[in-house]
């Protein structure tokens, strides 16, 4: 009997989690089910994609997170292996990752910092990929981040980056993107912050493309000015504005657009969130073959409707200015209600729907679609 109970208290101790833990091993299992997998406009006929546009897809995972002091410093990984199974289109089943290492490191009094590495692989979205190609994208990169205090509210910040891109399939948009900036951050005793940064980027393609590779990078120049105010205890106003310069290799001159950002948040009760927010930037690298500028806005609520249950519910639009091979535009809603239910910190439940509607001023690229998942996920 005494053997028995040592038993079960050692594993109920080794299933009890706190985010705090240095370690944490976890399990996830995801099934989601969808209607339009290849993001096809309502006229493509589905026999040309296995008789279906919908699928189920099952997609487990393993992870692990390590914090770990080290006097000053602090140490970071988090990683996680996935096996996405498609029930009917099974060539699209794939492995996945994603890892990040980090230091945290501490110099003196003045000096602070991120040394961080990262190492992902993942399925491109078929928003971007036309025809159901199946295009795997690996990313691999590392950065540098800096900041020296000059006083207990001004800082100095610098920072370095340098990372690669392959897709297995649209080898043409194969990359290496190198990247360095600096600005000045003043901090209040009350809260609010103002930065003011420059972030020069350089991209290099590896494959020709109706032009040379070297003759399709391009520089870029990223000037911001961005502000963090906590309007009140529950409100919180932060946002930014600049301007993006690039110019292509094979062009002389520089071309110019303002970008930015603006996000809205209130705490109207101990238990209600409610958000907003606004973003114009453009594209990433890497995504599609020209660079596409992106104006994004919503707004959504989170309500904890007990101390053990979540609700969440967001609209979104992204209003996309493609320029490819054509110039066009197009206009994607997103409507999303989900729920979390965690009756233990080691265990949580999510289900969630969505549903996307894509406008273009290409008829073939209009598309509508829904989703419904629910996520089980195990931390030890």
């Amino acid at each position: 009997m005494s053997a028995g109970v040592m038993l079960v208290s050692g594993a109920v101790a080794f299933g009890a989690v706190d985010e705090t833990d240095p370690l944490i091993l976890y399990a996830d299992v995801s099934t989601l089910f969808d209607s339009n997998v290849f993001r096809l406009a309502d006229s493509a006929p589905a026999e040309a994609y296995g008789g279906s546009k919908s699928d189920v897809i099952v997609d487990p995972s393993i992870g692990m997170r390590v914090n770990w002091p080290v006097s000053r410093q602090q140490l970071l990984l988090d990683a996680q292996l996935s096996r996405p199974t498609y029930v009917r289109h099974r060539q699209l089943d794939y492995v996945g990752w994603q890892g990040q290492l980090g230091w945290d490191w501490q110099w003196g009094n003045a000096w602070s910092g991120r040394l961080g590495y990262s190492d992902s692989r993942t399925l491109s979205e078929f928003e971007d990929v036309m025809l159901g190609i199946k295009d795997l994208v690996r990313q691999q990169g590392g950065d540098l981040a800096a900041t020296y205090a000059l006083t207990s509210d001004w800082a100095l910040l610098g920072s370095l980056a340098s990372s690669q891109q392959h897709h297995d399939q649209r080898r043409y948009l194969d990359l290496q993107q190198d990247s360095a900036g600096g600005g000045v951050r003043y901090r209040s005793g009350l809260g609010s912050e103002v930065t003011a940064r420059a972030d020069f980027t350089r991209i290099t393609y590896r494959e020709d493309l109706l032009i040379p590779a070297d003759e399709r990078g391009y520089r870029q120049w990223v000037t911001q000015l961005a502000v963090v105010w906590p309007v009140s205890a529950k409100t919180r106003l932060q946002g930014g504005y600049g301007w993006t310069s690039w110019k292509y290799q094979a062009e002389a001159d520089w071309q110019r657009s303002p970008t930015g950002n603006l996000a809205l948040s209130w705490q109207a009760s101990g238990k209600t969130r409610l958000y907003a927010d606004y973003r114009r930037a453009f594209e990433s690298p890497g995504q599609n073959i020209g660079r596409n500028l992106i104006e994004g806005y919503g707004v959504g609520a989170e309500w904890q409707a007990s101390e053990r249950i979540g609700i969440d519910a967001s609209w979104r639009r992204e209003d996309k200015q493609v320029r490819q091979v054509l110039a066009y535009s197009q206009t994607t809603d997103y409507l999303r209600l989900g729920l979390k239910y965690q009756p233990d910190p080691a265990l949580q439940l999510s289900v969630y729907g969505q549903h996307q509607a894509r406008d273009s001023q290409l008829p073939l690229n209009d598309y509508r679609a829904a989703q419904a998942g629910i996520d089980l996920r195990l931390q030890f």
